[in-house]
Formats: structure tokens, sequence, C-alpha cells
């Protein structure tokens, strides 16, 4: 809508998850390398938490995109409290044909086999579980019995896991003591720095010009307020960032100032996260940068 008002091709703030766009911050590279490392040498469960719109998602698509032509990944997104019903679910994501009434040992056994006859051409599973916090005990209990899937010298399945913080929680209860056991890696995405929530904003502008020169910008002031009611969490900035352009766009102007942050926010009755203030130094200078 706005587009040929800043001189950018794209919409720059869309929740989506465009490839276009993605931005990793320090925290996620880490992730990501730590990831591609317990795959690659077949250590088994990796646990990857975040708050909601910290960037998971980004995680997922990133891996998926780096493992082509390497492993087979296979994606399970619905959250589960049935362990058959979760591992019909798998079965359906490794294209594996199973009886409607079959039951939970008879799925275990086509995902061995299929499992067997990868590991013979070569090519490693890696089975990623979204909003895994929502996962009953029950299919946390299936999850531990696919990771023991493995021949004498390495695991046949890499198991990784992405939810909110409350899957740590979770795993913190003395009955799930055998699967917290197989996590080889855990990892929690935080939110974006300051400096973090500047350089986000400037790339997926930057990307969205597609090489030529925009007129969209945000004052430092405006940088500051934004970081301020997003406390760095990206699907927050780009609601709030894309709000901003709208308004900038109805007054005809290009430059995005503090005054525009604050109508927005107090529009959308964003609230304030209660970590801000952590920030106030940081804050100030950018300001007065």
């Amino acid at each position: 809508m706005y587009c040929e008002h800043y001189g950018i091709e794209w919409m720059p703030f869309e929740n989506s998850p465009d490839p276009r766009f993605l931005y990793t911050s320090e925290d996620h590279r880490e992730a990501l390398a730590g990831i591609e490392y317990t795959v690659r040498m077949r250590k088994g469960v990796v646990l990857v938490s975040g708050e909601i719109g910290a960037g998971k998602t980004i995680i997922t698509h990133v891996l998926k995109h780096r493992l082509e032509g390497k492993a087979r990944t296979i994606l399970v997104r619905q959250g589960h409290t049935s362990a058959v019903q979760f591992l019909r679910h798998v079965c359906m994501a490794m294209k594996l044909r199973v009886r409607p009434n079959a039951d939970r040992g008879e799925m275990l056994n086509l995902i061995e086999r299929s499992l067997v006859e990868h590991e013979a051409r070569g090519v490693p599973v890696v089975l990623i579980i979204d909003e895994a916090q929502m996962m009953s005990k029950g299919v946390m209990h299936e999850i531990r019995m696919l990771s023991n899937i493995e021949t004498a010298t390495r695991k046949l399945i890499q198991i990784i896991l992405l939810g909110q913080p409350d899957l740590r929680q979770k795993l913190l209860e003395r009955e799930l003591d055998p699967l917290r056991q197989r996590v080889a890696l855990s990892h929690h995405l935080n939110a974006l720095s300051l400096e973090g929530t500047k350089a986000y904003i400037n790339h997926r502008l930057k990307v969205a010009a597609n090489g030529k020169e925009h007129k969209a910008g945000f004052t430092p002031a405006a940088l500051a307020a934004l970081y301020r009611y997003t406390n760095g969490v990206p699907r927050l900035i780009n609601f709030l960032a894309d709000n901003c352009l709208l308004v900038g766009y109805v007054k005809t102007k290009h430059e995005i100032t503090e005054a525009m942050v604050e109508h927005v926010t107090q529009n959308m009755m964003l609230e304030q996260p209660v970590h801000a203030a952590t920030e106030g130094d940081d804050l100030e200078r950018c300001k007065a940068a």
C-alpha cells in the first residue's frame, strides 16, 4: 500500500517467514551453529527455546535450507496430547503408509525401518518438533523412544525441540528425566538488543528497496521508542514498524518520528515491556546520536 511512497518494492515488515528478509542475530547464528554441529555429529536431541516472536520459526526455515540435500528434515507443528496421534503425524510427515487402526508399536516399527533405510543410503533424518511445550508427558515419552533408535555407533534420528520457555520448565519434572538427559544441546533465544533492533529494521528496509535508495527512515528517538515498546521481539517490531510506516504514508512523511511511534503504540494499546528500563542508558545514547 505504501511501497511507492517510500520507494520500496516490497512490504518490509510482514510477519510471514519470507527468506528474502531473513535477519539472523548473533544469538540466532550461535543457535544454528550449535544445531548444525549436533546434527552433523549425530548427537541426538536439541532444545531451542524462546518467547513468542523471538525467531524460532526463522531457525526452522534456515535450518531446513542449510540441510537441503544433506539430510531429510521432517517438521511436525501441531501440539499433541496423544502418543498415538503424535506417532501418526510423524509417519505422515515421513510419508509412510500407516493402517488407519495401526497401534503405537506398529508405527514405531515403521519409523525404525524407514530410519534404517535412510541410514543405509547415507541420509540423516532430522525431526523438528515445533511448539513442543504443548506436548503431553506421554508424547515426551515417545520422543525419548524415538531418540533411542540407533546403531552401535550413531543415532538414526536427530530431534530438535522448539518451544516457549515453558518447555524448559516441563523438562525439569522428575518424570521427564530420561528425555532431559538425552538433550545434547540447549539454547535459549533472547530478544534483540537496542543495536540489534536498529540493525534489524535497517536490514529489512534495505531488502525491501531491492538494491535501490529508499526514502523510509526512523529517527534515533523513534528507534529508541520502538525498542522500548517491543523489547526487541521481532514479531512486535514488525507489527509496530509496519503501522508506523502506514502513519507516515497517511501524513505524506518519509521520516518516522518518536511522536509517530507513540501515536501508533497508544492506538494499538501495546504495553511497555517490563524489562525495557534496563536499557535506559542505551536508549538515551540512541536519542542523542
